[in-house]
């Protein structure tokens, strides 16, 4: 009889290994979770290795996305870690982020919505819309606002910057 496994469990993507013992997995179908180990390193001894931050990080894809593995000795099946896990939305959180970073450096700047938006050349209200999350910005009106208060965008690892 032939097990078709991909049907009975989540087959994991990628992983990015956060702080402490949390890991951002994503599942082949574009679904994002936060994972903590922590549980399992105060439960069971065989888990206690990944209690270390730096051997934590080592997480990797193991088994063609059928779990997550730390070297050849401690892994985790994808079934596990999909059942003990939460969704994120990982879009949701960047843009919060995005956007309070965005009022920070206009406060920062000391220039009113209404200074801001002449710079940039756009309508106050777009920078009122923004920076109530009315709708999402466009990337080029994003630039046009950041530029005048002399920022810009810039592409980082998550492990460097998201804070779930």
């Amino acid at each position: 009889m032939y097990i078709d496994w991909s049907e009975m469990f989540k087959k994991i993507a990628a992983v990015q290994p956060l702080g402490g013992t949390e890991l951002i997995v994503w599942f082949v179908d574009g679904e994002a979770r936060l994972f903590d180990a922590q549980e399992l390193v105060d439960a069971q001894d065989e888990f206690a290795p990944l209690a270390d931050e730096g051997f934590f990080r080592s997480a990797s894809l193991a088994a063609e996305g059928y779990g997550v593995s730390w070297g050849e000795d401690l892994d985790l099946g994808c079934k596990d870690v999909y059942e003990h896990s939460k969704t994120i939305d990982i879009v949701e959180v960047e843009s919060a982020r995005v956007i309070s970073d965005v009022v920070d450096a206009r406060h920062t700047s000391g220039m009113s919505q209404a200074k801001l938006a002449s710079a940039a050349g756009v309508k106050q209200p777009v920078v009122a819309r923004l920076e109530t999350r009315v709708n999402s910005p466009r990337l080029d009106t994003l630039l046009k606002i950041l530029t005048p208060m002399g920022k810009t965008i810039k592409i980082v690892d998550l492990i460097d910057e998201l804070e779930v």
